[in-house]
């Protein structure tokens, strides 16, 4: 098993406070050790204006989900990846998805962050642990299309496109890390 994760982010900044927009998302798949097996996390962080703050966590473990949003019930946190690339460097072969659709919805509003990406916005990281290798692909300056919609008074609150966005990709990787360079 991969173990994946991921990391998302749109920000839009105004030169009027009241109107930035900020959004910071994660996803987490992991082994916990024998008794607790596998758990999937997930949080997400909404600063929607200056008076509009949307908080989740979520973590699920067998069959069992805990979870606090402050509006009330999470509906929806899914994550679809496609478009899925080869990327080849120094450190062998991976496979990353070029397109994850992000989609969060609460009681009162619906978001999603279509983010699609080409492989030069992406550079790999590497975390050594004793067992494993985690392999992270982080991308910058991603096209991502936002929207946000108000459910309980069907208004589209923002509906754009920013070349700014940010994500990540990263998973266990059966790899020999090389020695540093002299």
């Amino acid at each position: 098993m991969k173990y994946a994760w991921g990391w998302y982010y749109v920000n839009i900044p105004a030169d009027n406070k009241s109107q930035e927009l900020s959004i910071i998302a994660g996803t987490g798949l992991s082994y916990a050790g024998e008794f607790l097996s596998v758990m999937d996390a997930r949080f997400y962080d909404i600063r929607l204006d200056e008076k509009t703050n949307i908080e989740l966590r979520t973590v699920k473990v067998w069959d069992l989900s805990f979870d606090s949003c402050n509006d009330e019930t999470l509906q929806r946190f899914y994550v679809e990846r496609s478009y899925w690339t080869n990327i080849t460097d120094s450190f062998g072969n991976a496979t990353i998805p070029l397109h994850q659709l992000v989609t969060l919805e609460t009681e009162s509003y619906l978001i999603t962050m279509d983010f699609n990406s080409v492989v030069i916005n992406y550079n790999r990281l590497l975390s050594s642990f004793t067992s494993y290798v985690f392999s992270d692909f982080e991308g910058i300056g991603v096209s991502t299309k936002l929207l946000i919609v108000d459910k309980k008074s069907e208004k589209t609150l923002r509906n754009v496109t920013v070349k700014s966005g940010g994500l990540e990709y990263g998973y266990r990787f059966n790899i020999t890390v090389p020695p540093a360079p002299k």
